[in-house]
């Protein structure tokens, strides 16, 4: 065999190695409540590092590993849900505020945002991220400026 194979090979057996089965983390905090939510977080190779931090207001409700998930309980009412990459937090943060409703359940996805990387000349070797669009916020409780963005993508 040539070693072009062996090579693609060898890095094929990587790949699979590196994927798991997703698991359900359990949350650092659990509120209660009657309102469920859900945060699954892709499984993605470009924030890949770090953990999702998930706030619930000013609680930290989970810490989520690529390509797992976390449930919690919290009650009904207006919420303010932010999320940001444990690893780089002071480069931005998700958040929106949501109206929940008693008795339902909420699923979200955590991505990775749209983002350019840069790579930091001062000190070589590290990398920066820098958000390749800026957002205007229509309130104070919303952003869209973190290697992270989450979306609702069904109640139940």
């Amino acid at each position: 065999m040539s070693y072009k194979i062996l090579l693609c090979i060898g890095f094929s057996m990587l790949i699979a190695g590196c994927q798991s089965t997703p698991i359900q983390v359990p949350p650092l905090v659990n509120p209660g409540g009657d309102v469920t939510l859900i945060f699954n977080r892709e499984n993605t190779v470009l924030t890949s590092i770090g953990k999702a931090r998930v706030y619930i207001g000013d609680t930290d409700v989970c810490a989520i590993p690529n390509g797992d998930s976390c449930q919690v309980n919290i009650p009904a009412g207006r919420h303010v849900l932010k999320v940001f990459s444990y690893t780089d937090g002071n480069f931005g943060t998700f958040s929106h505020a949501y109206q929940f409703e008693s008795g339902k359940t909420y699923r979200f996805i955590i991505s990775p945002n749209n983002l350019g990387i840069a790579v930091n000349f001062v000190d070589p070797g590290s990398i920066a991220y820098l958000v390749a669009d800026t957002v205007n916020h229509p309130s104070k409780d919303d952003s869209n400026d973190g290697s992270l963005t989450m979306k609702l993508v069904d109640e139940y």
